[in-house]
């Protein structure tokens, strides 16, 4: 199973040192994070009222930051809960060669769109601005029903989230186990991603449902030892195979 490390509970000391990151405690943690080579990408909370009520984080400019500063040594998952996604990628693409976008990813809310056909349209625009890989992810209240085929297979993943949107350290919910069942068993071959309350017991759950990649943040950043908490989160991982192997 694949780690993306949810970064939201470093915003605020990120964002004091946007203008010269490697002052950041924070991102020096990241950056020891991303040496251990268990990381897939660094993942971007992006958030703006109304979507997610009273709170903003990850500036335009902190992005660019985060961007320039790890570049060639991981991609961005750039996750956009906010409004109006377009505007957001038009505002970063400022900052992001056209010819190094393709590296990244790009992520939308499907409760940012009223139809079918302007999700669609949406992740074509993406594309067209060289962002190669963009995904959709469903909040946790929203059904399944809200993510049709046609937007499956646009999408190169579906993210879940196995909690309520819009801020971290929340406990997994059950809900959020079916929804990765639902998906897995109706689209085996779609990548499949979820989102908050992963820790050691948590992310094998969701590994046996269908998920083939977890965004982990606060087990992680919250930890006394975050690069310990990595290393125990994936030994999770090691253990469920090894159970899986020997039952074959």
């Amino acid at each position: 199973m694949l780690i993306s490390l949810s970064i939201l509970e470093y915003e605020q000391d990120l964002s004091e040192n946007t203008d010269n990151l490697l002052k950041s405690q924070s991102f020096l943690q990241i950056l020891k994070l991303v040496e251990t080579k268990k990381l897939y990408c660094v993942h971007v909370d992006v958030m703006r009222p109304p979507l997610i009520p009273n709170r903003t984080a990850f500036s335009i400019k902190l992005i660019g930051e985060l961007y320039h500063a790890l570049r060639n040594k991981i991609p961005l998952a750039i996750h956009l809960m906010v409004p109006d996604p377009l505007s957001i990628i038009d505002e970063t693409s400022r900052l992001i060669p056209r010819k190094d976008r393709a590296e990244n990813i790009v992520i939308i809310q499907r409760e940012s769109f009223d139809t079918e056909d302007e999700i669609l349209e949406a992740m074509d625009y993406i594309r067209e601005q060289n962002y190669r890989k963009v995904g959709v992810c469903l909040d946790l209240p929203t059904p399944c029903e809200a993510l049709s085929e046609k937007i499956v297979e646009a999408a190169d993943m579906i993210l879940l989230m196995t909690v309520r949107m819009g801020r971290g350290g929340q406990k997994y919910a059950d809900e959020g186990t079916e929804k990765i069942l639902y998906f897995s068993s109706r689209f085996p071959h779609k990548f499949i991603e979820v989102d908050s309350g992963i820790n050691p017991q948590t992310a094998p759950i969701a590994e046996r449902a269908g998920a083939k990649a977890a965004v982990v943040g606060s087990f992680i950043t919250r930890s006394d030892d975050p690069i310990e908490a990595l290393l125990e989160l994936t030994r999770s991982f090691s253990k469920e195979d090894a159970a899986s192997n020997q039952q074959k």
